[in-house]
């Protein structure tokens, strides 16, 4: 069998392409103006007619902010839509997950300290949390106000993340805990407190001084070392180093982040956690409280930025938190402790990639409102979370046709840019949104699976616009 590749055999082509495009799209309701966009011989039906805007739905739920609301005010009702009312549509766990969100709690906890001059009343909860397993890989043990995650490498080593308050809960505590995840203090390879804050590094000097074991702790925090009770030798983490570290703790790979504001050492980052033979990435803010000092909110703030953008990055599974009432992995231990083998088959703090990063969304608006408070002329743009719902994937003889939807917490998003791919033929397309909301790419070759991707854009008064995406398989 061979192939003609004249001029006139490939204008055919496009012909009978373009022919056959035109009326999947009028079945589909697309045609001249309408949404759809396309790849190979198939012609571009769509681009953007204007900026990137919001065109209002009011069945959401919520409303755009008013222009005469103040900066605080502004922020704290973008954190109070960021948290939604229920998941988004693309925000679906994978299967044999069993994802807890709770937008009302996370709205309360992360902006606690931005709209309250007391502790939370969490804070008082002294009761524990026992040996807890929550992946393959991973338990939690210790109070529940402050608790600690301890991981278990490969090679048998362990690694902790916080120390605990003092001495005694590392012997009451931390040890029995090590036990029974069947490892033992003596295999631990360090433990990093997440900041200087008795109530996180309470543990580390009885643990050095018993086994001998590295504490890695902020370079702007190690001035505690010296300082506790007994008291403990740091190995310094670069605070000065605002950029992903990645790090390997005796067979424990994780990627650091230099977060200052709640103190000026604080770490974040992002941990493994193995599952059923598979990797996921759970991201933890290092602290909670916040500052009241503007120099230190707007540190906490750009630390909050910068975990959502490498979050982001490393498209996230989950959180954790050791305040584990802030970000929910409380009620997610509970729900393990209930049912303990259910961490394998049905893991709560698989809650997506979307939901993750809607809840650091939220954090970041919470320390937004912070800056806002003690800096009454500060300015400060919103950050929105959206979502891409696939709408339509079906296949047709010769090529598939998607849509997808993108909004925002307020209505649809228009003139966003959509980028779609379809596999396996690893095809891409760029499409823009109409005043529906509405995306789409027709490709000239069947496929099984699509993802639509929203860019990342900023609205005419500066508010950006967070990136989405979703994959759906194809009919």
């Amino acid at each position: 069998m061979f192939r003609l590749n004249t001029p006139s055999h490939r204008a055919f082509g496009a012909s009978v392409a373009s022919a056959l495009a035109a009326a999947v799209l009028a079945a589909c309701g697309g045609g001249g103006g309408g949404p759809y966009t396309t790849v190979g011989a198939i012609p571009t039906l769509a681009a953007a007619t204007g900026p990137l805007g919001v065109v209002p739905d009011s069945s959401t739920g919520f409303t755009s902010p008013p222009k005469s609301a103040t900066e605080y005010d502004k922020h704290l009702a973008l954190a109070t839509a960021n948290a939604g009312t229920k998941p988004a549509a693309d925000a679906a766990p994978a299967p044999g997950t069993a994802a807890q969100y709770d937008p009302a709690a996370l709205r309360t906890q992360w902006c606690y300290t931005a709209e309250h001059t007391s502790f939370p009343p969490e804070l008082s909860d002294h009761n524990i949390v026992p040996p807890t397993q929550m992946f393959d890989n991973m338990w939690s043990f210790g109070p529940r106000w402050v608790l600690q995650y301890a991981f278990k490498a490969d090679n048998g080593k362990s690694f902790l993340i916080d120390t605990l308050n003092n001495t005694g809960e590392a012997q009451s505590i931390t040890e029995p805990g090590l036990l029974a995840m069947g490892s033992s203090a003596s295999q631990l390879e360090g433990a990093m407190p997440t900041h200087g804050h008795g109530d996180h590094y309470g543990g580390a000097g009885y643990l050095q001084q018993t086994y001998g074991i590295p504490i890695y702790l902020g370079s702007a925090d190690a001035s505690v070392g010296a300082k506790a009770t007994p008291p403990f030798t740091v190995t310094q983490l670069d605070s000065s180093n605002l950029q992903p570290q990645a790090k390997d703790f005796g067979g424990l790979s994780m990627t650091l982040l230099s977060t200052p504001g709640h103190t000026v050492g604080t770490f974040s980052g992002v941990v493994p956690a193995k599952l059923n033979g598979k990797t996921y990435h759970l991201a933890f803010w290092g602290g909670t409280g916040m500052p009241g000092t503007i120099s230190l909110a707007q540190q906490y703030l750009d630390g909050s930025e910068r975990l959502y953008r490498l979050s982001a990055a490393q498209k996230i599974d989950g959180t954790i938190h050791t305040h584990p009432f802030v970000d929910g992995s409380l009620a997610k231990l509970d729900a393990l402790k209930a049912n303990p083998q259910s961490y394998s088959s049905a893991n709560p703090f698989l809650i997506g990639n979307a939901l993750a990063l809607r809840s650091l969304s939220i954090l970041r608006e919470c320390a937004a409102a912070k800056v806002a408070q003690l800096d009454a002329t500060a300015k400060i743009p919103g950050w929105i979370t959206t979502a891409v719902q696939v709408t339509q994937a079906t296949n047709s003889p010769g090529m598939m046709q998607a849509t997808a939807v993108v909004t925002d917490p307020f209505g649809f998003v228009q003139n966003g840019h959509v980028n779609f791919t379809a596999q396996p033929a690893g095809e891409t397309c760029t499409s823009y949104t109409n005043a529906k909301g509405v995306a789409g790419c027709t490709f000239p070759s069947t496929a099984t699976s699509v993802t639509a991707e929203f860019a990342e854009g900023t609205l005419s008064d500066g508010t950006v616009e967070l990136a989405s995406a979703t994959t759906a398989q194809v009919k």
